[in-house]
């Protein structure tokens, strides 16, 4: 009876071998928790979540726990691969209606009124529309004021992200219209660009976002178009005084446009030429150390360069999203030519062990040979998310 029991039960084994030998696919896709989110399950692929990819592979795939299954060939899609840049480039920035500077003080029936401070208004909102008329340049907002013959104007504006109305009372002087408002609707400039995704067509660039040089504020973006640029000279960094790469648009037609201005950097599209440099994969938070590294960047007309740094702190705090490095530079040419980080180099990769990990963002004031970084995943995150 035994005998029949135990060859039943060897039989029954054999035929569950069996099965889930056919059951399982040839190829298997494993995700780290943090591409978890970016994919859908699918019926015609299997799919694991874990950030042991070894364990993932080892702890689903045999029967039991115990009995061994056929070889599956696990393709770890957890694995990000993007083309680093470090190319100079110049952008012609737009902002989403006009931003307010400041509100100013005038001279009005010999009396200092100030209209668009008794408005509500303060340095940073962006004026949307007038009258329920869309504003798209300082020009626009001026012929509203001036064909308002003092009329209120009701205004519609943005302050960081909330949606307010406020009324807006002109006043004449010298037979002109006017309410006392500084403002600004476009800007100009140039950055590094971090790195190329081929998947998508979109460029990561500058790792903080383009902000107002008056209020500090992140300049809401209306359109922006990427044009290539060439380095005219370098301003050397000092202590106290940061330096700069000067340079100029190169004429030519845009090469790109952006769609996203956030703390996180400028991101968008591009077309025609595409940069062609070999691709290397986005190194995963924990796996940025301190030690040496270095940096890809744009010093003279030629193609990109590495240069030697040393991260000498990672934050892995998540809540953090921007300073996440602190690096030192100590290349010798590198500190030769530019005495550090400059003004122009925001966006230079950052690249350890021949993974990308960050990019360059901002200097230290009091000393140029050091600096500040962001994780590379973090920019790209911001690309999956409008992906999604």
């Amino acid at each position: 009876m035994k005998k029949t029991i135990k060859g039943i039960s060897l039989i029954l084994a054999l035929v569950c071998w069996i099965a889930f030998d056919k059951i399982l696919p040839d190829d298997i896709s494993i995700y780290n928790s943090i591409t978890a989110a970016q994919h859908n399950k699918s019926k015609k692929e299997i799919k694991i979540y874990s950030d042991n990819i070894t364990e993932a592979f080892e702890k689903n795939f045999t029967l039991l726990n115990i009995i061994p299954t056929k070889e599956i060939n696990p393709h770890d899609q957890s694995k990000k691969f993007v083309i680093p840049c470090g190319t100079l480039f110049g952008i012609k920035f737009h902002t989403k209606g006009v931003t307010v500077i400041s509100c100013c003080d005038i001279s009005y029936n010999g009396k200092i009124i100030n209209p668009g401070e008794k408005c509500g208004l303060k340095a940073g909102d962006s004026i949307l529309s007038v009258n329920n008329q869309p504003i798209a340049d300082c020009g626009e907002l001026q012929r509203l004021i001036s064909q308002s013959s003092g009329s209120e104007l009701r205004i519609l504006f943005d302050r960081q992200g909330k949606k307010l109305e406020r009324i807006l009372s002109p006043v004449q002087i010298n037979g002109e219209y006017k309410v006392g408002l500084w403002v600004r609707d476009s800007c100009a400039g140039l950055g590094t660009m971090t790195f190329y995704d081929p998947n998508s067509n979109y460029f990561a660039a500058l790792g903080h976002g383009i902000c107002d040089s008056d209020t500090g504020e992140i300049m809401p973006l209306g359109s922006a178009d990427i044009t290539s640029a060439q380095i005219g000279s370098i301003t050397k960094g000092t202590n106290g005084i940061p330096g700069s790469i000067n340079g100029y648009f190169d004429g030519g037609n845009a090469i790109g446009h952006a769609v996203i201005n956030n703390e996180l950097g400028l991101y968008g599209l591009l077309y025609g030429e595409v940069p062609n440099f070999e691709p290397v994969e986005i190194a995963n938070i924990k796996d940025v150390q301190k030690g040496k590294a270095q940096i890809l960047c744009s010093l003279d007309g030629g193609s990109p360069k590495y240069y030697n740094i040393e991260i000498t702190n990672v934050n892995y705090d998540p809540q953090n999203k921007t300073k996440n490095l602190q690096i030192t530079a100590s290349d010798t040419e590198l500190l030769e030519k530019t005495g550090g980080i400059v003004q122009g180099m925001s966006g230079s990769p950052i690249l350890q062990n021949g993974k990308l990990v960050g990019a360059v963002t901002h200097v230290f004031m009091t000393n140029p040979t050091k600096g500040y970084g962001i994780f590379a995943q973090n920019m790209y995150d911001e690309i999956a998310k409008r992906q999604n």
